[in-house]
C-alpha cells in the first residue's frame, strides 16, 4: 500500500468539522496522512482539531488566513504522499473512500481516480453518479471525490490560483487534460450543499470565471492539446459560461437583457458555432431549450425564464 495524503482545508466550521474528521480517521487504508490545514479560522475548528491529535495520522498545518486556494496549496507543499486527495472540511466521505479510490488507481497508466457523490442539502439527498462524458466535459471539476497520483500535480506544477472563484475548475481541468482517469460509482463522498453557495447567490466574483478558463486554455496550448480538446474546452466555456454564469447573474437585482448579451459576445467571439458543439446534446432538456433560445437571441424570454425559476435549477 502507497502512502496517501489527504489535505483538508478549514476555515470556520466548527459545526460539521468533527463528523469530517471522524469519518477520515476511521478510513479501511491505512497508510496515510491527514494534513488538515487551519487557514485563520476564528472559531473553534482549531480546539476541535487539536482533539484529533492522539492519533498519529493527524497533522496540524496552521497558516494566516489566505482562502482555500492558498490552503490547499499549503498541503500540497508539506504533503509526502504518492497519492493526493483533497477533502473539504464541512464534508464527509465514507470509510471505503481510500482504499476504494486507491484500488481504482492503481493500474500504472490511470492518474486520477474518481468516485460518485452525494449532495446532502437541508431539506433531500442527490445522487450524482459519475460519467466519463461528464468528466472530461468539465460539468462536475470538483477537486474532491477525486484521488490524484502526485506524479502529476509535480510535473505539470498544478495548483490552485490564490484569490480567484472556480478554484476547482482551474486544478481538476488542467489535471484532466493531462492524466488519465478512472471511475468508479460507488457513493463514497457527502457533499454538503449550502443553500447560499456560490451556484444559488449572487456576488461580483462570478465573473472571475473568465481568468480562470482563459488560463485553462493557455494551459492547454503550452501542453499542445488545445486542439485535440477543442470541443471539450468549448464546451467548458458553454456550460460555465452561457449556462452558469448568465445564470448566477440573474440573482442580481439589477440583471438586465444587457447583462446576457455581454456574456455571450464574450464566448461568441472565441466559439462562434459553440451552437453545434456535440455534447450540448447530453444536457438536461431544460438547458437545451435555454440554450436554443440563446442562439436565436431570444434574450427577453431567457431574461423572464430566469427571473422566474431561477431559484428551482441546479447546475
Amino acid at each position: 500500500m502507497e502512502k496517501i495524503s489527504v489535505i483538508v482545508a478549514v476555515y470556520n466550521i466548527e459545526k460539521y468539522l468533527e463528523e469530517c474528521l471522524t469519518s477520515l480517521q476511521n478510513q479501511t487504508y491505512s497508510n496515510y496522512e491527514i494534513l488538515v490545514v487551519n487557514d485563520g479560522s476564528t472559531d473553534n475548528s482549531e480546539k476541535i482539531i487539536k482533539s484529533f491529535l492522539k492519533n498519529k495520522k493527524f497533522k496540524y498545518l496552521k497558516k494566516e488566513n489566505g482562502g482555500l486556494s492558498s490552503a490547499r496549496n499549503f498541503g500540497l507543499e508539506h504533503a509526502t504522499g504518492k497519492y493526493i486527495a483533497f477533502i473539504d472540511g464541512d464534508d464527509y466521505i465514507e470509510a471505503t473512500y481510500l482504499e476504494k479510490l486507491y484500488n481504482t488507481l492503481s493500474d500504472e497508466y490511470v492518474d486520477i481516480s474518481i468516485c460518485a457523490f452525494e449532495r446532502n442539502y437541508s431539506n433531500k439527498t442527490n445522487y450524482n453518479s459519475v460519467r466519463a462524458g461528464d468528466v472530461m466535459t468539465f460539468r462536475y471539476p470538483a477537486a474532491w471525490n477525486k484521488l490524484y497520483k502526485k506524479s502529476l500535480i509535480d510535473k505539470y506544477k498544478l495548483r490552485f490560483p490564490v484569490s480567484l472563484w472556480y478554484e476547482d475548475l482551474s486544478f481538476t481541468t488542467k489535471a484532466l487534460l493531462v492524466g488519465n482517469f478512472s471511475i468508479t460509482n460507488d457513493y463514497l463522498y457527502h457533499y454538503r450543499q449550502n443553500d447560499s453557495s456560490i451556484t444559488h447567490t449572487y456576488d461580483d466574483r462570478i465573473f472571475q470565471i473568465y481568468p480562470i478558463v482563459e488560463d485553462v486554455v493557455k494551459f492547454a496550448k503550452k501542453e499542445k492539446l488545445y486542439e485535440k480538446f477543442f470541443t471539450e474546452l468549448e464546451f467548458m466555456h458553454i456550460y460555465h459560461i452561457l449556462v452558469g454564469t448568465i445564470y448566477r447573474i440573474s440573482f442580481h437585482k439589477k440583471f438586465s437583457i444587457k447583462n446576457i448579451k455581454e456574456i455571450y459576445d464574450y464566448v461568441f467571439l472565441k466559439y462562434p458555432k459553440w451552437y453545434k458543439n456535440e455534447y450540448i446534446k447530453d444536457l438536461p432538456f431544460y438547458f437545451k431549450v435555454y440554450l436554443k433560445a440563446l442562439k436565436y437571441h431570444l434574450n427577453i424570454i431567457i431574461f423572464i425564464m430566469l427571473k422566474l425559476f431561477n431559484n428551482k435549477i441546479h447546475l
